[in-house]
Formats: structure tokens, C-alpha cells, sequence
């Protein structure tokens, strides 16, 4: 629903057909008035009628000025209302850029919500997207969804709101961080059931695709109070410790056989040889056994 205060429905109030279809008649009887005072003026004094100064009929002879009473309908209402739809959400679009950062954040709040409440957050992802983008928050995103998509119950919500994630944090490692931030207000939320579960939850996330080797490992040397409290945070990072020295310990051994790849490479000594242009195969033949030896084939 479109804001009755707004310009442009205010425009579209004072503008309405029927004020028109008012202002128009009042004219047309004005002129009516003046073209039959110009007819007496020329027919009386002899005097020849200046043609500039009469107007054009108002009508052909059998139309009437109908139109103006169709078009109050309902119907003609919702049909202009269709047309100034797109004029109507660029002017909207254009209004909620300017507005402040925690009117736009409460904004893209209520319209998830909406979506979840209604039943329709599944099939909404798209949405949920262009509604971000719309707002200019696509990279805080994953916060204000981790508030309403996720509670003690995350493991399975991660698999089922996968898609509305990714879509947020695939390749985008500022978004990813705002992941974690809503991931530590998850846990303050529900501390005693999820607590445990920190370095299993951070597992799947980052099974997921929804959180990078290189922030994970970024966040976990800074304890942050900008979300929870320094003690809580204090906490979630020594629950992590585990998920993070096994993702160090496989970085140091991806980069280990990354080098120890780089060493044979060099050792290897390609040779090239006049003799081998022409390719030999020969064929090995497995020893038969005695059994094999004394069998006959026509006995079979």
C-alpha cells in the first residue's frame, strides 16, 4: 500500500477525473457563453466575426462527453493505479535510500518477517534478495536472517535456508563476517542449549559454502563486544578452539603437499631421445601354473 501522504498520491487526489471532469465543463460553458455573445455582437452591429476568436465545436454532432463518467470506475482507478506502479516504486525506491541505516534495517526486518509469517519464506529467497539490494543492505543481510531464520534448532535450519544464505555470502567475505556476528547473538540467545555446539554448528557452516577458511580463521583471533558481551565472546572463541586449530592444521598440510609437489616437480628430469619416436609395446604374459599346464581343454 502506497503512503496517502506521499506527493504523488496526493497528486493523483487533487488530479482525480471527476475535479476534472468538473473544471472542463465549467469551461466549456465559459466559452460556450462568449462564442454565443460573439454571434449577437456580429449579427447586430454587421460587423464581420473575427474567426480567430471562435472555438472549435465541443463535440462532433451524436458523441457525448461520456468518457469522463468511465473513467471514476473502479476499475479505471486500479488500472491507472497499474500503470504509475513501476513511477511509484522508483520514487519509493529513491525515498528509503535516503532514509537513515536503522529505518532501512527495520524495513528489510519486517518484510522477512512478513514472508516468514505468511508461510511463504521458502520460495522467497529471490525476494528476500532484491528487497536487500533494494535497501542497499545486501552485505548485512545475513545478520537480520540469522535473527529470524535461525534458533537452537540451526543445524537442521543451515541445510534448509541454505539457498537464502548463499545467495548473501558466496564470495562475499563482508557478508560472511556479518554471518558470524549473527551466530554469536544466536548463541546469546541460546547459550545453554547451543553453547556445546559451537564448533559442530561452525563445521557445517563451513561445509555449507556459507563461511570461508580465511574468515573464520580472521575472526577467531579478535574477540569483538560489539554484539555480545566481551565474557560471552570470550567463551564462543575458546568453544571454537577445536574447529579452528583443525582448519589451521589442514591449511599447514594443504600447504605442505603443495610444496612437497613444487620439490618433486623439480627433481624430475624430462629426457627426450631420438630412439623413442617410434613406440615399442611389449606384452607380459603371466606364468601359468602346474595346474594350468596339465589342464586339457577338450576335457572340458
Amino acid at each position: 500500500m502506497l503512503d496517502t501522504r506521499h506527493k504523488l498520491c496526493t497528486f493523483i487526489l487533487k488530479s482525480s477525473p471527476e475535479s476534472e471532469s468538473s473544471c472542463v465543463k465549467e469551461k466549456k460553458e465559459k466559452k460556450k457563453r462568449k462564442k454565443d455573445k460573439d454571434k449577437e455582437n456580429g449579427s447586430g452591429s454587421g460587423e464581420a466575426v473575427n474567426h480567430n476568436d471562435i472555438d472549435a465545436p465541443d463535440a462532433v454532432d451524436g458523441e457525448e462527453d461520456d468518457d469522463w463518467a468511465e473513467e471514476i470506475t473502479e476499475e479505471a482507478q486500479r488500472r491507472r493505479m497499474e500503470e504509475i506502479s513501476d513511477h511509484a516504486k522508483n520514487l519509493t525506491l529513491s525515498e528509503d535510500l535516503e532514509k537513515p541505516l536503522e529505518e532501512r534495517v527495520n524495513l528489510f526486518y519486517s518484510f522477512v518477517k512478513e514472508k516468514k509469517d505468511s508461510g511463504a519464506i521458502d520460495s522467497a529467497d529471490k525476494e528476500i534478495l532484491a528487497e536487500a539490494e533494494r535497501l542497499d543492505l545486501r552485505a548485512m543481510g545475513p545478520l537480520i536472517l540469522s535473527e529470524l531464520l535461525f534458533d537452537e534448532k540451526i543445524r537442521d535450519q543451515i541445510k534448509k535456508y541454505k539457498r537464502h544464505f548463499l545467495q548473501f555470502c558466496h564470495n562475499d567475505k563482508k557478508a560472511q563476517k556479518y554471518l558470524l556476528s549473527g551466530f554469536e547473538c544466536l548463541m546469546k540467545l541460546h547459550q545453554s542449549q547451543l553453547l556445546p555446539q559451537v564448533p559442530i554448528i561452525l563445521k557445517e557452516l563451513y561445509d555449507a559454502d556459507l563461511l570461508e577458511e580465511d574468515v573464520i580463521l580472521t575472526w577467531a583471533k579478535k574477540v569483538s563486544k560489539k554484539y555480545v558481551s566481551k565474557e560471552l565472546a570470550m567463551e564462543i572463541h575458546a568453544k571454537a578452539a577445536p574447529f579452528v586449530k583443525w582448519l589451521k592444521e589442514a591449511e599447514e598440510e594443504s600447504e605442505g603437499s603443495e610444496v612437497e609437489e613444487e620439490r618433486d616437480d623439480e627433481n624430475v628430469e624430462v629426457v627426450y631421445s631420438s630412439s623413442a619416436r617410434n613406440l615399442m609395446v611389449e606384452t607380459f604374459q603371466q606364468e601359468k601354473t602346474k595346474e594350468e599346464d596339465d589342464l586339457d581343454i577338450d576335457a572340458i
